[in-house]
């Protein structure tokens, strides 16, 4: 039993020890040297982790997570069958992103995958939640294997960093070839590999690679040093292995990292208008052409068809890239897209034509803002399609609802389309003015509602099963006069020309007063 003289001894010593004028208390000493002994094994500290409650974990987990995840945490929530890929199953103790050269990850780990949630999945980022909270769902979604979690995580060493040069992307682009990262992420990285349709997770559930010209869209962060260290650490319960132990050198994790890097930007920035330039001359139908590459593309993302059975919750095309060149007689369309693998039409196994289309209204009326119901118009207001399907080429057509949607008769409209490592290239052209009512006539310096739709008929998607974006505007650059690149060398000209004789005249001038005064 602690006597009151005992807990009085117990303060004074406390206070001795707590003024300790230089290396910090012993307490606090000792703290450091537990610290750095864990550095030493290669242990996470975990330096800034809050230790979480499970049990206020779980309500948090029930309110926000147990829709997909389920109840038990076994990835069977009522959401899970129509999400693709499927919610993680916390019972397995399995996790696709970690920092650590042991199989779990740290909690920082975890905290961090829910705070940033899992970009290109279902997976929303809950950083809108306190961050109390949040170190809550780590203890309690921890809990679901707690076994797993016994041993403390190591933390994974990458190698000394090497900068992005030619020299390392030469290099990276040589190892990305002999660890065979192209079997899966495809020869360009568009997700288009020969090993595609073998892939599954340790669930037998097929698997997509990532799209590597899609960094934005990676799990486990966008960085050289993220993708080193997926590199470094595989992802757990998918095909992708570690690689620190494949590669020849240790430094060439941060070539291929930086290969990696260099096939797409970090973020995306996506276009709020489409402008089509004016051009002089023959505007080319090769998609390939020079011509295209020195026009800007304007980025439009696109989301699944969920308001209209059959519904896409798990689009496959979720980016399109549209140019466009006009001139006195007829307007092009440049579109680039991406998709693993053409289609070939074949209804019997649930493969369809890939397809993408352009919307707009069939008319703009004067001072009008109204615009046709966006999911391809109605019964009372329709829309004008000008589109492409592979094995059909492209046509027009009018439209009163995504499953209404009629060809017009005597197309004019002409195109050509290449595919190319995971990606179609697409022309499609048609004259500026329209020959009937149920076409749009496409005038200069106008702002044009568009909006766009993408089908990839290869994993099943076909009629309103589709991506799609809603309406945006379209612009037709207006031609540049001649006039502005002449007469400004003229200005300047007749300007020199003024001051040199005003020169002249003051010289004279001069002289003539000189020979008075003498």
């Amino acid at each position: 039993m602690n006597t009151p003289q005992m807990l009085g001894g117990e303060k004074r010593r406390l206070r001795r020890t707590s003024g300790t004028p230089q290396g910090g208390a012993p307490s606090q000493r000792r703290r450091w040297g537990v610290f750095i002994g864990l550095l030493a094994l290669g242990v996470t500290s975990d330096v800034g982790a809050e230790q979480g409650d499970a049990s206020a974990g779980k309500a948090v987990y029930e309110r926000r997570c147990m829709g997909c995840h389920g109840q038990n945490g076994d990835g069977k929530g009522p959401a899970a069958d129509r999400l693709d890929p499927r919610p993680r199953d916390f019972t397995s103790g399995i996790y696709k992103i970690r920092t650590t050269s042991t199989k779990t990850p740290s909690d920082r780990d975890l905290f961090t995958v829910i705070s940033n949630g899992m970009p290109g999945t279902s997976m929303p980022a809950w950083s809108v939640l306190p961050g109390k909270d949040r170190w809550n769902l780590v203890a309690y979604v921890k809990s679901f294997a707690a076994d797993k979690f016994k041993e403390p995580a190591k933390k994974q060493e990458l190698p000394k960093e090497v900068g992005a040069s030619a020299e390392s992307l030469k290099r990276g682009k040589e190892m990305f070839e002999a660890i065979e990262c192209n079997k899966c992420h495809g020869t360009e990285g568009r997700a288009d590999g020969p090993s595609v349709p073998e892939l599954k997770d340790d669930w037998g559930n097929h698997i997509k690679p990532a799209n590597l010209t899609k960094r934005w869209l990676f799990r486990g962060g966008a960085s050289r040093e993220d993708i080193a260290m997926r590199l470094a650490t595989g992802i757990d319960g998918t095909p992708m292995p570690s690689f620190i132990d494949s590669v020849e050198k240790p430094e060439d994790i941060w070539h291929v990292a930086n290969y990696v890097a260099s096939l797409g930007p970090e973020t995306p920035t996506f276009a709020t208008l489409v402008t089509v330039t004016a051009v002089q001359g023959t505007i080319p139908d090769d998609p390939d052409a020079d011509f295209w590459k020195k026009i800007p593309p304007s980025a439009i993302p696109l989301m699944g068809q969920v308001i209209v059975d059959p519904r896409d919750f798990n689009p496959s095309i979720d980016l399109v890239l549209v140019r466009g060149a006009w001139n006195d007689k007829e307007i092009v369309f440049h579109l680039t897209w991406d998709d693993p693998e053409p289609s070939a039409p074949d209804p019997a196994k649930g493969v369809f034509a890939d397809a993408v289309s352009l919307q707009f209204p069939p008319k703009l009326e004067a001072g009008s803002a109204e615009r046709p119901y966006f999911l391809m118009g109605d019964g009372s207001n329709p829309v004008y399609l000008l589109g492409w399907e592979s094995g059909k080429g492209v046509y027009e057509a009018t439209a009163t609802g995504p499953d209404k949607v009629r060809a017009i008769a005597g197309s004019e409209a002409t195109g050509n389309a290449v595919f190319k490592n995971g990606q179609y290239r697409l022309v499609m052209r048609r004259a500026l003015a329209s020959r009937d009512a149920a076409r749009l006539t496409f005038e200069p310096a106008r702002f044009t509602p568009v909006a766009f739709h993408a089908s990839d008929g290869g994993v099943g998607e076909t009629g309103p099963k589709m991506s799609l974006t809603s309406w945006y505007y379209l612009r037709l650059e207006e031609p540049q006069s001649s006039r502005k690149f002449v007469v400004p060398p003229l200005v300047t000209l007749v300007t020199v020309v003024a001051m040199v004789l005003v020169v002249r005249a003051a010289s004279r001038r001069t002289a003539n007063n000189e020979t008075r005064r003498v």
